[in-house]
């Protein structure tokens, strides 16, 4: 509710003005506190933007063009590189990157070698890191004399408030890293950050959305960091989460005809359905039951669930399968 409150009082105030707002550098400076490791920070509307952005920050600082890319950053041309309607020079310069494979992970890097300007990482798909891996992705990084920037839009404020880099108490962590998601509780805001060295190179290319820091998203973020500095939200999120989790493979052992297996982490999982038309049945089963369970990754759970909440979704689920 107080996030709620604090993006009506800011549409009352005025949403969009002609300089930047005092919002911006407010907001700024409580995610340097909770995240200290970010020196500088610039708001973007979309999770997208700001991974673009931060490859582009990364090009500038290393004058390089070529990306490896792990797990889903976006729409943008720079990292579809087997879409139609992308240029074919523009899906040269990006490559995917295998999740968790070290042996793999290093080849590539060492391969483009002083061509590369970045790597980005979502650092949990589907399953969570090996140590091992984040620090080889570090480590060959530095030796390539690459950027290595974490997307974690979906696991900052979730899994930790600084994502996978608290988590895993990765020391050193990553030069730069995107948020976006639960950053502002829903309302649309994204963002970039990290070594100020690199967050400098804003002043030497164009970044840059006229809508970046409307005012409404500014204070639902600036709101949300507040709960999140009062209540232990991400113990609650992994407590709660760890009950669906259990709860899910139990689904799959009760209906393993049409369940094939659970996947993800306690903090965002989902099922894996044996045929998409018995995934598409689930849903609609589940919809006729007042429950929205998403087919794919990821169901994510959040501060206003509760075990209870956990355990109807599981009874509706069960009811729900036991119909196809």
């Amino acid at each position: 509710p107080e996030v709620n409150r604090a993006a009506e009082a800011a549409i009352a105030a005025g949403v969009v003005g002609p300089l930047p707002p005092v919002a911006e550098e407010e907001l700024a400076e409580a995610l340097g506190e909770q995240i200290p490791w970010l020196e500088q920070v610039r708001f973007l509307k979309t999770g997208a933007e700001a991974v673009a952005a931060a490859v582009r920050l990364a090009r500038v600082a290393t004058g390089r063009d070529e990306v490896l890319g792990c797990g889903y950053h976006g729409w943008l041309d720079w990292c579809q590189g087997a879409t139609e309607g992308v240029p074919a020079a523009v899906r040269g310069l990006f490559a995917e990157l295998p999740f968790n494979d070290v042996a793999g992970s290093r080849e590539m890097i060492r391969a483009r070698g002083p061509r590369l300007a970045a790597v980005v990482v979502e650092p949990v798909i589907v399953s969570e890191p090996t140590r091992e891996w984040l620090q080889l992705l570090r480590a060959e990084t530095e030796r390539a004399g690459a950027i290595l920037i974490f997307d974690e839009i979906k696991t900052a404020f979730r899994l930790a408030i600084g994502g996978a880099v608290a988590r895993y108490d990765l020391k050193p962590g990553p030069d730069l890293v995107v948020l976006g998601k639960a950053l502002a509780n829903g309302f649309p805001l994204a963002a970039v950050g990290g070594r100020a060295d690199l967050m400098a190179g804003a002043s030497r290319t164009w970044i840059s959305s006229t809508l970046a820091t409307e005012a409404v998203a500014l204070a639902a973020a600036r709101a949300t960091l507040a709960v999140f500095a009062r209540d232990n939200v991400c113990d609650h999120l992994h407590r709660v989460g760890t009950r669906l989790l259990h709860g899910l493979h139990e689904v799959q052992r009760a209906h393993s005809s049409v369940v094939a297996g659970v996947a993800g982490i306690a903090e965002m999982c989902f099922l894996h359905y044996a045929t998409e038309d018995l995934s598409r049945a689930a849903a609609q089963r589940a919809a006729q039951r007042g429950l929205l369970f998403k087919r794919t990754a990821y169901n994510f759970v959040s501060l206003a669930h509760d075990e209870g909440t956990v355990d109807r979704t599981l009874d509706m689920l069960h009811a729900s399968l036991r119909e196809i």
